[in-house]
């Protein structure tokens, strides 16, 4: 099974200064590899929460991790990167505001996914080491921080990134 912890390994990899400096390709791939960390780390916590521990084998675990949509999740992190929630949000989530962890965390996801893209699809967008060493570096945060969101706010916020809930 992937695990996001090998996926920011890599990137680091991609960007490690040798005795050849990191070529163009690989430090756009580093910088599109530091995102997938993150996204995967999301992914497997959602498939965890809802299936439970252990049901990595299973043929649920496995629709609910392809059931998380980069868009969706963007759109989430964009509603939740505010000082006070949307009334529809505060409804569906029971709070008033997202706590500094997962604003945190939401802040990065949506930087890390939109460096993503410039570095896959738009060549004349320069990327430096300096750049793709700061993006594996945000992507460790983004892990860091998600990890520190309390229990029940992250359970809440994996439902709402799967489930399109109605107001």
């Amino acid at each position: 099974m992937l695990l996001p912890s090998e996926l920011l390994d890599l990137a680091r990899l991609l960007v490690a200064r040798g005795s050849n400096p990191p070529t163009e390709a690989q430090l756009r791939r580093a910088a599109s590899t530091a995102y997938y960390a993150v996204f995967h780390t999301v992914a497997r916590a959602g498939a965890s929460r809802f299936m439970g521990a252990g049901a990595e084998a299973g043929a649920g675990f496995a629709v609910l991790y392809r059931g998380f949509n980069h868009g969706r999740m963007k759109s989430v992190c964009r509603a939740l990167d505010v000082p006070r929630l949307a009334s529809n949000l505060q409804r569906q989530l029971g709070r008033t505001a997202a706590s500094q962890h997962l604003r945190e965390f939401a802040r990065l996801f949506v930087a890390l996914q939109e460096a993503r893209h410039r570095a896959d699809y738009d060549p004349q967008v320069p990327l430096g080491h300096a750049d793709a060493m700061e993006l594996v570096n945000r992507a460790e945060f983004a892990i860091q921080a998600f990890d520190r969101v309390p229990n029940d706010e992250r359970a809440d916020v994996l439902a709402l990134m799967l489930a399109n809930a109605r107001d």
